[in-house]
C-alpha cells in the first residue's frame, strides 16, 4: 500500500546558510503532491535530505510515521522511498536491461504495488521503453531517459517515488507523454512528490501542491487556490501568470 511522507522542523545548514529552515509539512499517501518555487528555495536539498543523501541539520523526516532521518540511503530505498535525479544518472556504456535490472537484485522487493512488474522487461514495456530494450543509454532520446529514470525508480518497488525535475527538457508534447507515465504510477498506488517548473503539468497532475522560498513553507492546498495565491504570484510565479 502507499504510504504518507512528513518532514517536521526540518533544518538543513551548509555553513551560515539555512537551505531548509524548519520545514514541517505531509505528503498525504496515495496523493501527487507538487513541491514548487523559485531556483534556490530548497526543494532538491528537500529531496536529498528525505532521501538520505545528504544529512539533516536537524529535524524529521517520517515515512508512515517511523522516523527514517538517521538512515543510510540505500537503506531509505529499501524502506521504500525512491527517487530520480534532475538530470538523469544512468551509466552511458549499460543497456536498458541493465539499469532497470540493478534495483531488483539490490532490493529484492516484490512489486506488488504495481501488478505483474516481476522482472526488467515488464517494466520496460509498463514505460513503453520495450523497442530500446537493449540500447545502450547514451544513445538514447531526452524523452527516453526521463521514462527510464523512473522506471528504475519503480524497479525498487517504492511506497512513494520523488520526482527531481523529471520532465526538464522536455517539449510540451513530450512533457504530457511523461505526465501519463506518472499518473500510471499514481494509479498504481504509488505517493508521488513532484518537483517541476511548468504550472501546466503542476496544474494537471496534482492532488496538492507546496511552495518553498528562501528555505521555508510558503504556501500549501490545492493546485488552484495556491496557484492563484498573491503571495505565491509575487515570489515565484510573476504578477502576469495564468492558470
Amino acid at each position: 500500500m502507499s504510504m504518507d511522507l512528513a518532514v517536521k522542523d526540518l533544518t538543513m545548514a551548509f555553513g551560515g546558510l539555512r537551505a531548509l529552515d524548519g520545514v514541517s509539512l505531509s505528503f498525504p499517501a496515495g496523493c501527487i503532491t507538487g513541491l514548487i518555487g523559485p531556483n534556490g528555495s530548497g526543494k532538491s536539498t528537500m529531496i536529498n535530505a528525505i532521501t538520505g543523501m545528504i544529512t539533516a541539520t536537524s529535524g524529521e523526516v517520517l515515512l508512515g510515521g517511523n522516523s527514517i532521518v538517521t538512515l543510510r540511503s540505500d537503506q531509505i530505498v529499501k524502506q521504500g522511498v525512491a527517487r530520480t535525479f534532475q538530470i538523469p544518472k544512468v551509466p552511458p556504456q549499460l543497456t536498458v536491461r541493465e539499469v532497470i535490472s540493478v534495483p531488483f537484485s539490490f532490493v529484492g522487493r516484490k512489486h506488488a504495488l504495481i501488478e505483474g512488474l516481476s522482472d526488467a522487461r515488464s517494466i520496460a514495456a509498463y514505460f513503453k521503453l520495450d523497442p530500446v530494450f537493449e540500447r545502450r543509454c547514451a544513445d538514447l532520446s531526452v524523452t527516453n531517459l526521463r521514462r527510464l529514470e523512473i522506471a528504475r525508480a519503480v524497479a525498487c518497488g517504492p511506497s512513494v517515488l520523488l520526482l527531481d525535475e523529471a520532465m526538464a527538457g522536455l517539449s510540451h508534447e513530450d512533457a504530457i507523454e511523461v505526465g501519463q507515465v506518472v499518473k500510471q504510477v499514481h494509479q498504481a498506488g504509488v505517493t508521488v512528490v513532484i518537483i517541476e517548473h511548468m504550472m501546466s503539468v503542476i496544474s494537471s497532475l496534482c492532488d496538492g501542491v507546496v511552495v518553498l522560498n528562501q528555505g521555508k513553507l510558503l504556501a500549501q492546498g490545492k493546485p488552484r487556490d495556491v496557484l492563484s495565491d498573491p503571495v505565491v504570484r509575487e515570489a515565484y510565479l510573476g504578477k502576469g501568470f495564468q492558470l
